[in-house]
């Protein structure tokens, strides 16, 4: 496989601005979503977010190993690499105390958390269609700040801090990372299939 290194860094780079300027903010907040949208315009074509990634890997052809799972996952990497990245910088290497603790994985208690998961798949759902359809920066990160209370969106940031503090909850973290955003991806993928199921305008007008 041939690694994309400009896309990598331009994920490292974007991952490293949301970690350490971004997420203070709040992502829920509009500076914040209008700071994401400022970074995913410098950052052209990278994802940033491990949600956004994930709804990619879903949507795309999911038999290709290399150009969608192995690409993204390039990405997914990178991006936890900027996070890290920004928060040694930000503590000055542990210096500074956050009060970071990983929260535990949830997925083994998933009877507990299934309206969690299926607020998760419909936020993905809706916020995909946003995406795709409206083609700016902005709207979609508008769209994040409006669903953003269903979706985790520092995926990303929690690894990141998970490997600066030596590895602290690194396997909750990772298991968390990883659910939160297939969940997201799934639920992209199920809004592109309702959207390919319903009629389109043309196909009523010529049958009209």
């Amino acid at each position: 496989m041939e690694i994309n290194w400009k896309q990598n860094m331009n994920e490292i780079g974007g991952a490293f601005m949301l970690s350490w300027v971004v997420f203070g903010m709040g992502i829920g907040t509009l500076t914040g979503a209008a700071a994401l949208a400022v970074a995913w315009m410098a950052f052209n074509g990278a994802h940033l977010l491990p949600v956004v990634t994930w709804s990619h890997m879903m949507t795309s052809d999911l038999s290709d190993v290399e150009g969608n799972w192995m690409d993204n996952g390039m990405r997914l990497v990178s991006q936890a690499i900027g996070a890290t990245l920004a928060i040694v910088l930000a503590t000055e290497a542990g210096d500074i105390e956050t009060g970071w603790a990983a929260t535990d994985m949830w997925i083994t208690e998933i009877a507990d958390n299934l309206w969690g998961v299926l607020g998760m798949i419909a936020a993905g759902a809706v916020w995909w269609q946003v995406h795709t359809r409206c083609e700016s920066e902005w709207a979609s990160a508008f769209g994040l700040m409006a669903l953003g209370g269903a979706m985790m969106l520092t995926g990303a940031h929690e690894m990141g801090a998970s490997i600066s503090s030596m590895g602290d909850g690194i396997v909750d973290t990772l298991v968390n990372w990883i659910c939160d955003g297939l969940f997201i991806g799934i639920g992209a993928l199920v809004g592109v299939k309702i959207d390919e199921m319903l009629p389109s305008g043309e196909a009523e007008a010529s049958a009209e």
